[in-house]
Formats: C-alpha cells, sequence, structure tokens
C-alpha cells in the first residue's frame, strides 16, 4: 500500500515542517518539505491541514491499560493491551511484569504474543520490573513479589523468554545483583535501576558495569541527601544512564521535571506513563475478585489522574503518555521537538529498535500519531496501518471491568 500524508506541522528527526511524507509496504520512503512535493496524480492523499503530526509513542514501562493487564497468562490478552494503547498514540511498547505465581506462563504468552502477527501497537519485548528489588522502597509492590537475586533463576526466565526480555530493574545494592547485573549486559539486556535504596557510589559501580536506565526518576529510590546523593543524584549527574520520568507531574512535581530537564537536557530523558490494568477506564472505586492480576481487591481510579489501591497508596498512573507531553509543552514550556524526542526516539533507542521506529524519518517504519492542539488523538499509525480513529472507539475497553465498578466518580 502507497501513500502520502500532508501535514502543515510534521515533526520529523530533523525538526518541524510543512510538506509530506510518502509511505509504502509500511516505511516511511521519503520527506517532502512544500517546496518539493512529488506528482501526487493517481495517489492517495492523506491531508491533515494543520493537525500536528507526531511520532508514534513508545511506552517502556506498562502494566496494563483499559482492563487489559500485561502480566496475564493469556497471550491474546496482551494482543488486546497493545491494541488498547493506540488510543493514547502508543505505537510500541514493553509490556511490564512482577514475580507473582504466573510470572512463567505471562513471560511465555509475551514472548510467544512478540512472534506473532502484530495486533496495535508492537511488542518489542519484556520489561521485568523486579524481583531483585529493594523491600525498603517497594512503593504499590506487593513484598511477595521480590526475591533475593538468584543468577540460575535469571537465567530461567531469560530461556522462557526466547531472548525477548529487554529490560530488568533491580537494586544494585543488594549482594548477589552486579552478578546478575553482568549476565544481563552480556545477553544484552538493560540493566535498570530502580526500586532502590543504593549509594551513589553503589549505583556508579552499576553504571559502570553497564546500568542503562532508572527507573520512575524520583519515585522508589534513594533521594537526594546533603551528605548522601543516592540514586537520584547519580540518576542526574551521571551523563551516560537514560531516566525513565513520569510526567503526569503527580509522580514528581512540574519543579522536579524541570530539575532534570536542566541537569540531563532532552538527550537522556524518557516519558512513560505506569499505566496499570484500570488505567483508562472510567474513575471511581472498583471492587475486584480476589483473584485479580492487579493484587488488590479495592482499586480507584481517582480524579486526581492516579491509580489508588485500599491504603491510598500510588499505584501508576490513570493518564497516559500524550499527557506527560502536554505538561512538557504548556506547563515546562519546552519545544514540542523535544517532547516528542522524549516520548519515542529516546526509549527507541534504549529498546535498540531506533534504526526503525522512534521518529518519521526515510527507511523507518510508518509509526506515526495525529493529534489535535487538544493533545487529543485523531489517528495512530502502527507500520503504515491505521489502528485508532476515533470514529471507530469501541472495542478497546474490557468491559468486564465496569462489573465491578461500585462507585463511579
Amino acid at each position: 500500500m502507497k501513500f502520502l500524508v500532508k501535514s502543515q506541522r510534521i515533526y520529523t528527526e530533523r525538526g518541524c515542517l510543512s510538506g509530506a511524507f510518502l509511505v509504502e509496504d509500511g516505511i516511511i520512503r521519503a520527506i517532502y518539505t512544500d517546496e518539493n512535493l512529488p506528482d501526487t496524480q493517481g495517489m492517495q492523499i492523506r491531508d491533515y491541514g494543520r493537525q500536528r503530526i507526531i511520532p508514534g509513542i513508545i511506552e517502556m514501562h506498562v502494566h496494563g491499560y483499559k482492563g487489559w493487564h500485561a502480566m496475564s497468562p493469556d497471550k491474546e490478552e496482551i494482543k488486546k493491551l497493545g491494541r488498547a494503547l493506540t488510543t493514547c498514540g502508543v505505537t510500541a511498547f514493553l509490556p511490564t511484569n512482577h514475580l507473582t505465581p504466573r510470572l512463567l506462563e505471562n513471560t511465555a504468552a509475551i514472548a510467544d504474543a512478540c512472534e506473532e502477527p502484530r495486533v496495535g501497537a508492537r511488542i518489542l519485548g519484556i520489561h521485568m520490573e523486579g524481583p531483585f528489588i529493594s523491600p525498603k522502597v517497594l512503593g504499590s509492590v506487593d513484598p511477595a513479589e521480590i526475591c533475593a537475586p538468584d543468577l540460575e533463576r535469571m537465567k530461567k526466565w531469560v530461556e522462557i523468554s526466547k531472548g525477548h526480555i529487554v529490560t530488568v530493574t533491580m537494586a544494585p545494592e543488594i549482594p548477589g545483583n552486579l552478578e546478575i547485573l553482568d549476565y544481563l549486559v552480556q545477553n544484552g539486556i538493560n540493566p535498570c535501576i530502580g526500586h532502590s535504596w543504593a549509594t551513589y557510589g553503589e549505583c556508579e559501580t552499576a553504571i559502570d558495569r553497564g546500568a542503562v536506565i532508572t527507573q520512575k526518576t524520583g519515585n522508589c529510590m534513594r533521594m537526594i541527601h546533603q551528605r548522601e546523593v543516592g540514586v537520584v543524584g547519580a540518576a542526574l549527574l551521571d551523563k551516560r544512564i537514560y531516566n525513565e520520568l513520569n510526567s503526569d507531574c503527580a509522580h514528581t512535581s512540574a519543579e522536579f521535571l524541570r530539575i532534570c530537564y536542566e541537569m540531563k537536557g532532552p538527550q537522556r530523558l524518557c516519558l512513560v506513563a505506569d499505566a496499570g490494568k484500570m488505567s483508562g477506564l472510567k474513575t471511581g472505586l472498583y471492587h475486584l475478585p480476589a483473584d485479580n492480576e492487579c493484587g488488590y481487591e479495592k482499586y480507584e481510579v481517582g480524579t486526581d489522574g492516579l491509580l489508588h489501591i485500599a491504603d491510598g497508596t500510588i499505584d501508576g498512573s490513570a493518564l497516559h503518555i500524550l499527557y506527560g507531553i502536554q505538561n512538557w509543552v504548556e506547563r515546562l514550556g519546552i519545544p514540542m521537538e523535544e517532547a516528542v524526542q522524549m516520548a519515542s526516539l529516546n526509549p527507541a533507542k534504549v529498546c535498540h529498535v531506533s534504526g526503525k521506529k522512534g521518529s518519521i524519518k526515510e527507511h523507518k517504519d510508518a509509526d506515526y500519531v495525529v493529534i489535535d492542539d487538544d493533545y487529543r488523538v485523531i489517528e495512530t499509525v502502527v507500520e503504515g496501518v491505521t489502528e485508532y480513529t476515533p470514529d471507530v472507539g469501541c472495542g478497546y475497553d474490557n468491559l468486564e471491568c465496569y462489573e465491578y465498578l461500585v462507585e463511579e466518580y
């Protein structure tokens, strides 16, 4: 299939331009400015006027969305999650899991889904959040979902994943984790520092040995103290390491985001939403079955844009990355080009797919999102195929979840 995409605001890797790009067989073949548009006679044209076209968002940290769970042992549910994510402009993602009794089945299911025909957003692999993390900074992670470092266990998970594990979040200060970190690096897997009470020195040792990124920077980690700057200090001072950032301005304040930007610049920041199964559903209080994948029976999708467990602990964001992009542009005042770099190209680099994804550029996959000036999705295209438009907005939610909605806000 061949078509020309036109807009007065296309955010390419070289900057924003008024022009067009040619898509053929799911690949961007050429990019044009208004001054050098090709002959369009007989060509299918998709003209979006002044609507903005940005690269498809790559979500590296997502536990679920619209009622679908990344921890499911059912590969079809993983695919439905990928389809649901296209409603908020995500074109590729890493399903993110924890240590649960169904971890082996879930890992195998994601691996199978990776290798089968794509449905919705492209599954790039697996992000394992733990289990070798610190009990001091669990956040909403259940204590039963962590364990002592075990290299043989890690090797088993990698084997079951058929090589599809991309990132493993760990606490480098825990004895035994550096050996696992070395194994991950040797196998092309990203060690990620998160849920960690490490000192600055312990983080630097991990970075020297190959740690790539810090998870949810500013959350569930040792913060800066005047005599020990901890994980956050290492994250911001070391220019080698990328930083995940939840930019909903609730997990972290706008001022904290500004500090990260001033310290690292747009080249090392990666936007994530840390969405959960209930994200994207109606706000309210849910009473879930005792054996639900969320791990908690009382669960709130808050009007504050956050997910909460029964004791009020934040369990992720009910918002999506486009909301974070909006915060960066409208609230913090950075250029749109930099915001989309943090949501697309930088994650593509971390996930080792920047050669074909992460920006609107010749010879890359035709992954793009059309948004209006209110940051609402008009169309999501994955590898040249339209996967979402608002006029076909049904079939993305898991409607069974609404059976457990006891109080709508």
